[in-house]
């Protein structure tokens, strides 16, 4: 039964498909840009693949930014915004993973904005309009090419807490599976599972509504399904281009419908033990999903694309579970936080943390909060 009244966002201008990196130069033309500033991920930017995309720019300058930090944090940003200082830039770059599209969104905003990164810590904090933005991801799962989020680690006070505003979200994304090619398998399977914990957690979150699941569930599906064979078999094409698509349907929906109790415990982890965002946030997913099960949500049994109608909701939650614990253990996801450092005396802070998310936290269908949190942790730390 449908809503009686939901809104559905969608903004930008996607380009996807293999070779649709070539489509930079006619924006360029359709722009008028003539200057641009290109963040690339370190581990790519030699890459004959990447020459070819760059080299496609006909008569444009280029600023090259290396991306060479795996969590971007504020004091990084600030350091790389002297690479284009008293130079006019017409449009930034992000070519890479979540951390390089980020890279260009924060240095988009102190383009145009003096006062130091950390100012603009939060959200909407930043006054003066700001040079559009093209993501062109390496990588299928974080969704930063459309999402009007940056992530960035605040290394003093030791906390991961984003620039954020409609003012980055991207202008133009260009998806290209051929470009994901380059992703080696540890990567690609953190971003695959990043994308899966958006699609869960958009689809039962409080703000979803029927158009949301509806991409939530087709891109959970499309990954579900295709990553697994993806890590076995990385050069193909056909299965890339499969995940990327998913992963794409999956970040719409995150954009609609908000994050959850996973993604939230990813941020500590990733602040305090380097765990990569995509992967901390699948480490914490299907305790997320049990204890809600547990609690009464169902709605995970409407994943299910067979309509096995011999299944009560409670018997196809209990299948969506165990499809998850069977897929993770295919991928390979931790179980034991031990591995990265972390033990029970670590527990108290890292609730603190997760509780300074508490908007995420509040979009979980039942209660999921200090005592929540540190359950998960002690079935975690071995």
């Amino acid at each position: 039964m449908l809503e009686n009244e939901f809104q559905f966002i969608f903004k930008g201008n996607v380009f996807f498909g293999n070779n649709s990196r070539f489509r930079l130069n006619e924006l360029f033309c359709n722009e008028n840009w003539k200057t641009t500033c290109i963040i690339i991920d370190q581990g790519i930017i030699d890459l004959p693949i990447i020459d070819d995309t760059l080299n496609s720019l006909i008569g444009v300058e280029k600023i090259i930014v290396k991306c060479d930090i795996s969590e971007p944090s504020y004091e990084k940003l600030e350091e790389n915004r002297t690479f284009f200082k008293n130079q006019k830039v017409d449009v930034f770059i992000g070519i890479g993973g979540g951390s390089a599209l980020d890279m260009a969104k924060g240095l988009a905003v102190l383009y145009s904005n003096v006062g130091p990164a950390i100012s603009y810590r939060g959200f909407e904090m930043f006054k003066e309009s700001i040079p559009p933005i093209v993501g062109v991801p390496t990588t299928a799962g974080t969704g930063s090419e459309i999402t009007p989020n940056a992530s960035f680690i605040d290394t003093d006070e030791k906390r991961k807490m984003g620039i954020n505003g409609e003012g980055i979200r991207p202008k133009y994304s260009i998806l290209d599976p051929e470009l994901t090619l380059t992703c080696p398998k540890g990567p690609t399977i953190s971003a695959g599972v990043d994308s899966i914990v958006h699609a869960t957690e958009a689809f039962v979150a409080k703000k979803s509504n029927p158009v949301a699941k509806l991409f939530a569930k087709e891109g959970f599906n499309l990954v579900i399904k295709h990553l697994p064979l993806l890590i076995e078999d990385l050069q193909n094409i056909e299965l890339r281009e499969k995940v990327m698509y998913g992963a794409f349907l999956s970040a719409v929906a995150l954009m609609n419908s908000g994050t959850g109790p996973a993604a939230a415990m990813s941020y500590p982890l990733g602040v305090h033990y380097g765990v990569p965002h995509g992967l901390g946030g699948g480490i914490f997913l299907p305790f997320v999903i049990e204890h809600n099960i547990k609690s009464g949500c169902l709605d995970y049994s409407g994943f299910d694309n067979e309509a096995k109608h011999s299944h009560s909701k409670q018997g196809l939650s209990k299948i969506f579970i165990e499809n998850i614990w069977n897929i993770w253990g295919k991928l390979k996801v931790p179980d034991n936080l031990q591995t990265f450092g972390m033990d029970k005396n670590n527990i108290d802070k890292f609730v603190s943390d997760t509780m300074d998310l508490k908007g995420a936290l509040d979009q979980n269908p039942v209660p999921f909060y200090e005592n929540e949190i540190k359950n998960t942790l002690n079935c975690l730390i071995k």
